[in-house]
């Protein structure tokens, strides 16, 4: 009798995702097992399908996914290693690589974000509850006291899941077996950078993964090992680093999108209001509805295995039927796709600091920092005034960055270093697209369309307090002067 001795997964994205050797086929025996059968039930890009229908993909797609970059990433460290023959660190790092989502919620970060804000209203919660809804906390649970640290040690033996757990964790940022699984070139981003675009149908600039691999090597320093491309990959990595840019106000960050992760946040946070009145039933809930056992019991880790996507949705007619107004209008505006209008502060800022001639005359990235810092002031003034701001207004911010530089010469695991010159060195150090140093940050204003005129409020007041924001950030950059006063 023969016996297998290894196992393909088919992957649109990456081919052919093989588990080969009696270690990656107990990684396999993993993906049965209940706690990561869940993130099938998971979306990758949470409430992005109401945007791009096709985004459908589950975290359980994209796991599998950073296993198999994370496997092409080890043979470059290990290139003798496959199957039993990859070190006891190089298997680690497989099984992180597979496990480093295990921990999230339903909609992926969406449940984690409303959960902060509960949180942040209800600081009587216990720490079991703000444990049992941070995702970093919940992986180190799941990975070293579930069934799935069973399967780790019969990989690695005792001690083998906490060493897996570390390392998703990132404990050790200097090793280059963690940068494999969290860095800023890691198998995490090699993927999803792939992978979202192509379920959500949007363009990118693509990723060449072959040809990163192909001229990827290693390098050594004082603290251990590290990742570089040499000269002829430089260009693949500077595409990379602007498809994953350029994939946040493209795909991630898009207003829709946005819109409804502050809805779903308010509904949920309305839902455990109400169970922690003791009031499940005015949510439509029962006392033996899962949300319910959840809150009651956040440290049993049985309850987590039903957080997902579908609990959410096979809800939805439950709060429909809610007795709260706010939990049955919120869930009616879900099931009619109707997420909260906005305005956006970034396109009104421009609007009037294109009417200064001084503007034009800055560079662009001086015309970024007046346009941000106008608005962050403008958002700020406005979210104190009680008068105007409402609780169902929601401020929206994000920033974000092409890259984080460290200009560690030599090299680092945690940086993109590149061949230049003969010497190993930060890709800002020598990219002017990287020395750009482009970022962005989102400003947006959403709110209930069903208050009578407070989206007409809400755009005068944003636009009253950007002119005099506006007006100071080009007078700080010496581009206008304030008159002066009238000696009369």
């Amino acid at each position: 009798m023969t016996v297998d001795t290894s196992k393909t997964i088919k992957d649109p994205i990456h081919g052919a995702v093989k588990f080969e050797g009696a270690a990656e086929l107990e990684l396999k025996n993993l993906l049965s097992d209940p706690y990561f059968q869940r993130l099938r039930r998971v979306k990758q890009l949470g409430f992005s399908d109401h945007v791009f229908p096709s985004a459908t993909h589950s975290r359980f797609a994209h796991s599998l996914g950073v296993y198999g970059v994370a496997k092409r990433l080890l043979s470059v460290v290990e290139p003798k290693g496959r199957g039993d023959d990859w070190s006891r660190k190089g298997k680690a790092c497989l099984a992180a690589a597979l496990l480093h989502d295990v921990g999230h919620g339903m909609f992926s970060h969406a449940f984690e974000h409303a959960m902060e804000k509960f949180i942040e209203t209800h600081p009587e919660v216990g720490e079991q509850f703000k444990d049992a809804v941070n995702h970093e906390k919940l992986s180190r649970r799941i990975v070293t006291e579930t069934s799935v640290a069973r399967v780790l040690k019969r990989i690695g033996g005792d001690g083998f899941a906490e060493e897996v757990a570390a390392m998703i964790e990132k404990q050790d940022p200097d090793c280059i077996y963690t940068s494999i699984v969290s860095s800023q070139l890691d198998a995490d981003r090699l993927d999803y950078a792939k992978r979202d675009p192509y379920f959500a149908g949007v363009s990118s600039g693509g990723i060449d993964l072959d040809w990163l691999v192909d001229h990827l090597r290693v390098g050594t320093r004082q603290s251990g090992q590290f990742f570089y491309v040499d000269s002829k990959a430089f260009i693949s990595i500077e595409q990379f680093m602007v498809t994953v840019f350029q994939l946040y106000p493209t795909l991630y960050l898009h207003h829709r999108t946005r819109g409804f992760e502050h809805m779903f946040s308010r509904l949920m946070v309305r839902v455990f209001e109400l169970i922690g009145e003791d009031a499940p039933e005015k949510a439509g809930l029962s006392d033996a509805h899962p949300l319910v056992h959840f809150f009651r019991e956040p440290g049993n880790l049985e309850h987590t295995l039903v957080l997902d996507d579908s609990l959410f949705w096979g809800s939805l007619h439950l709060f429909l039927a809610a007795p709260d107004t706010a939990v049955s209008q919120l869930a009616k505006r879900f099931a009619e796709r109707r997420s909260y209008p906005r305005h956006d502060v970034w396109r009104i800022a421009e609007g009037l600091a294109v009417k200064h001639r001084g503007y034009m005359a800055l560079s662009a990235s001086e015309r970024v920092g007046v346009l941000h810092n106008a608005c962050e002031a403008a958002c700020a003034a406005l979210t104190g005034d009680a008068g105007i701001w409402q609780d169902s207004c929601h401020y929206d911010t994000y920033p974000r960055k092409l890259y984080t530089e460290r200009r560690i010469e030599g090299g680092h695991p945690q940086q993109i270093n590149v061949a230049h010159g003969g010497l190993i060195v930060d890709i800002a150090s020598v990219s002017p697209i990287v020395a750009s140093a482009a970022a962005f940050t989102i400003h947006r204003i959403y709110y209930d369309d069903t208050v009578k005129g407070l989206g007409e409020r809400l755009e005068d007041a944003i636009t009253e307090r950007l002119k005099v924001a506006v007006a100071a950030e080009l007078e700080r950059a010496g581009m206008i002067s304030t008159p002066p006063a009238d000696p009369h």
